[in-house]
C-alpha cells in the first residue's frame, strides 16, 4: 500500500480552500495533476457526492474524504495539512488534517484497506501528532507510507484496531 502516496500529493501548511468543497477540489486537483486520475471535475463530483451522504470529519482535527471514481487510474491518497481548519462537520470542530482516498471505481478492496488502515493509524494521538510536527513533505511522506505498511498487531490490539476498521468501513459508506 505504500505506493498510494508521494510528495506530489501533499501539501503543507498552505491555504487550498475556505471551505471542505475547495478542500476537496484542490486535492482532486493534485491527484490529476500527479496522473492518477483523468478528470478533476469527475472525480470532485464523486468525492462530493459521497461527502454530502456523510460528513467525513472525524474527531481531533481530521477530515477523510473517500471516492470510488471512474476518473481514477490508480489508488491514491492525497493530503493537506492546513494552517487554517476548515469545516468537515465533526462535532469537535475544524479539520486541518485532510485526506483523500480516491479508487479506481471497481476498487473496493483497496478504499477499504486504505481507509481501515489509515484510521487506525489516525487513534494514535502520538501519530497524528507527528503529522502535524513533520518538518516538510518529505517527512510527512515518510509517516504516512510507515503507517500504511502492514504490521502484526500484538495480542491486545485486535479490539481497538477491529472498532476502528468497523468505524472506517461504516464511513465508507
Amino acid at each position: 500500500m505504500s505506493t498510494v502516496i508521494d510528495q506530489r500529493l501533499v501539501t503543507l501548511d498552505e491555504p487550498i480552500g475556505a471551505d471542505k468543497a475547495a478542500v476537496i477540489r484542490a486535492l482532486a486537483d493534485a491527484v490529476v495533476a500527479a496522473g492518477r486520475a483523468t478528470d478533476t471535475d469527475a472525480l470532485f463530483a464523486d468525492a462530493w457526492a459521497r461527502e454530502e451522504k456523510d460528513s467525513t470529519g472525524v474527531p481531533g482535527g481530521i477530515a477523510i474524504p473517500h471516492a470510488k471514481s471512474d476518473a481514477v487510474t490508480e489508488p491514491t491518497l492525497a493530503a493537506a495539512r492546513l494552517p487554517e481548519g476548515v469545516d468537515f462537520g465533526s462535532f469537535d470542530g475544524p479539520a486541518d488534517l485532510v485526506f483523500l482516498i480516491a479508487v479506481p471505481t471497481a476498487s473496493t478492496q483497496d478504499h477499504l484497506a486504505v481507509l481501515s488502515t489509515l484510521a487506525r493509524s489516525l487513534i494514535n494521538e502520538d501519530f497524528v501528532a507527528s503529522l502535524r510536527s513533520a518538518p516538510d513533505v518529505p517527512a510527512f511522506v515518510a509517516l504516512v507510507e510507515g503507517a500504511l505498511q502492514p504490521k502484526e498487531e500484538p495480542a491486545a490490539a485486535p479490539v481497538a484496531a477491529g472498532a476502528a476498521a468497523a468505524s472506517a468501513q461504516a464511513a465508507a459508506g
